[in-house]
């Protein structure tokens, strides 16, 4: 069975699922790849040279756009030049442009693999999974033993619930770095969706243990681990994973979500009320906790907090069409 008929069959109802996964991609590579401008290496005049530093310096993007823009219109073959405006331009936030500076940046000159990383990102945030996929693909025909293309790729694939092929990617980034834990937990996530539930635990088991060790760990690998559990109907293992995830990041709101369920399901009322109510408190604008928040207040007895819940999940629900 795989995750998705998982969920149905125990009525599942969290929806940090693939689509919030995509996004978490795009915030990974972006983080690892806002690459930074050297004006000094431009064919450009001294004084826009001194300006665009400035501007660099003082994170100004859109000053720093305006003098690219100009320079890169006056030498439109520039390769240099329409890179260096790609980067400008994602900086500023306007990644459809970005795409386009780097994309006619390519076309000049092949551009080198960080820049080129940079443009799958570029794409991720534009919500355009094939093309980024195609961009890393390509770079690990050249780049075939850099971990972190592969598991940039893997993210898409698990995004596009490719299941077996974002495995296959996460098992070569881990025989060259076994303690990578984002893969690790990443694979477990492959696992669940392939059905393969015992291997999931043992994969984001492996991802926390190494998180331990480095005294740098992460809400995720937790997170993941009890909502598989959860899934699974181990509902006080589930528990104890999702409070180890809070305890990681008391901000994590899917943990505070996942865990104020499972709370109720062992009829922990009370304490699933004040979990749900953090989680509420944290994210909001999101109709599900109110929802469960309702529910929850509901088997309390506390029926005007229930139907204040209730309206709440209405209104944002109706918002959110």
């Amino acid at each position: 069975m795989t995750a998705v008929g998982k969920r149905a069959t125990f009525g599942r109802r969290i929806p940090w699922t693939l689509a919030s996964l995509v996004l978490l991609a795009a915030r990974l590579l972006a983080s690892a790849n806002e690459l930074s401008l050297d004006p000094a290496a431009l064919a450009i005049p001294e004084t826009a040279i001194r300006s665009l530093q400035r501007a660099v310096a003082s994170q100004s993007w859109l000053a720093a756009e305006r003098i690219l823009f100009e320079a890169a219109t006056t030498s439109p073959a520039d390769a240099s030049l329409q890179r260096a405006l790609g980067i400008a331009h994602y900086h500023a936030g306007r990644y459809f442009s970005a795409a386009a500076a780097l994309k006619r940046a390519d076309a000049i000159a092949r551009l080198e693999p960080q820049a080129r990383f940079l443009l799958a990102s570029t794409y991720l945030r534009l919500e355009r999974r094939h093309w980024a996929r195609a961009e890393l693909e390509r770079l690990i025909e050249t780049q075939e033993n850099n971990g972190q293309f592969r598991y940039a790729l893997a993210r898409i694939y698990y995004g596009q619930q490719r299941f077996h092929d974002s495995a296959q990617q996460l098992h070569r980034v881990l025989r060259r770095d076994s303690e990578f834990s984002e893969a690790h937990d990443l694979l477990g996530q492959c696992f669940e969706g392939l059905g393969e539930f015992d291997e999931a635990e043992i994969a984001f088991r492996a991802a926390i243990s190494i998180d331990q060790e480095r005294n740098k760990e992460s809400p995720w690998p937790h997170f993941h681990l009890g909502s598989l559990l959860h899934d699974l109907g181990e509902i006080d293992r589930a528990a104890a994973s999702l409070m180890d995830a809070i305890n990681a990041d008391d901000q994590h709101v899917p943990a505070h979500l996942e865990l104020g369920v499972a709370l109720s399901k062992l009829n922990k009322l009370g304490a699933a009320a004040e979990v749900l109510e953090t989680a509420a408190r944290l994210a909001p604008a999101d109709a599900t906790i109110q929802y469960s928040l309702g529910r929850v207040y509901m088997q309390l007895g506390q029926t005007s907090r229930a139907a204040a819940a209730i309206e709440r999940f209405r209104e944002l629900s109706k918002s959110a069409r």
